[in-house]
């Protein structure tokens, strides 16, 4: 019997290396493993950014898009494929709605000698990281998995997915929604002045935009975790609507450009995110109630 206690004790710590194998690398293993991980981070960055540098001209379309977008036209086409194209009074309206679309009358220029290479290797880099972000996501996911305890692998790997979700969803709401009102508010101000924008200006506007917008929407993400971890639940957050409301607002203001439409595009959205996030952690009250 004792033989057979320590034969088991033994094999114990070897069952836990293979369910835990990062627990049985050490510090220079971890180092030289993110090393290579980073290594080929950078090189599949490198081959889309150069990639990217052929397809210069369907880039600049994509970037220019919300120049020539208008939310009355993407309302119009909403009603078509939900109403079609029927004579009745929702045909109507997006009759009427695409005729009063008009995109931005603004034309972009190089303003000095250095602008458009400037502009043209962040819009290759941007691109790249892009287009490699699957690559990018991978490493970062094989680097972190080893760390989990199996349990802690079930509810990591939807968690992940759904930050990206949410971070895809927000980058898209600006690109199609949030760009061409502002852009479009934005070139109707001052009515004598021309609209000269400098590619560079614009394309860190539209970049800016866009990550802005996709933290923001990890907003119900935050407080399913905070409620999860027992730091504040549903009720504390309803509790707190008036001081979350005043915190959009600032949120709001510092992740997107100084101007008063894209601070309102964002928080209203954000103050909708919030409800959802009360729901979310209610949801993982209930969850933590059924396995307690």
């Amino acid at each position: 019997m004792t033989i057979a206690r320590i034969q088991i004790r033994k094999r114990m710590p070897e069952a836990n290396n293979q369910e835990n194998p990062a627990s049985a690398m050490t510090f220079w293993e971890h180092l030289e493993e993110l090393r290579r991980r980073i290594i080929v981070s950078l090189i599949s960055v490198g081959f889309f950014m150069l990639l990217s540098l052929s397809f210069s001209k369907p880039i600049e379309r994509i970037m220019k898009l919300p120049l020539d977008l208008s939310t009355n036209k993407l309302l119009a086409l909403l009603i078509d494929r939900i109403f079609g194209h029927d004579a009745t009074f929702m045909g109507f309206l997006a009759i009427s709605l695409r005729a009063s679309s008009m995109g931005v009358e603004a034309k972009l220029i190089k303003d000095g000698p250095l602008e458009g290479i400037m502009a043209y290797l962040k819009i290759s880099i941007t691109f790249g990281i892009l287009c490699a972000s699957p690559i990018l996501i991978y490493q970062v996911w094989a680097f972190v998995l080893p760390a989990f305890t199996t349990k802690e692998k079930q509810f990591a790997l939807p968690l992940f997915l759904i930050i990206i979700l949410f971070f895809i969803i927000g980058a898209l709401f600006a690109y199609f929604i949030v760009a061409p009102v502002v852009l479009s508010f934005s070139s109707k101000l001052f009515e004598g002045a021309e609209n000269l924008w400098g590619i560079e200006k614009y394309f860190n506007f539209l970049v800016q935009l866009l990550v802005g917008f996709g933290i923001a929407f990890e907003l119900p993400i935050v407080m399913s975790f905070l409620s999860f971890i027992n730091v504040i639940h549903a009720n504390g957050f309803r509790q707190k609507r008036s001081i979350a409301l005043v915190g959009i607002m600032v949120l709001s203001a510092f992740l997107t450009p100084a101007d008063i439409i894209s601070m309102l595009l964002m928080a209203i959205p954000l103050i909708l995110l919030y409800e959802l996030g009360i729901f979310f952690a209610f949801l993982v009250e209930q969850e933590s109630e059924v396995h307690a």
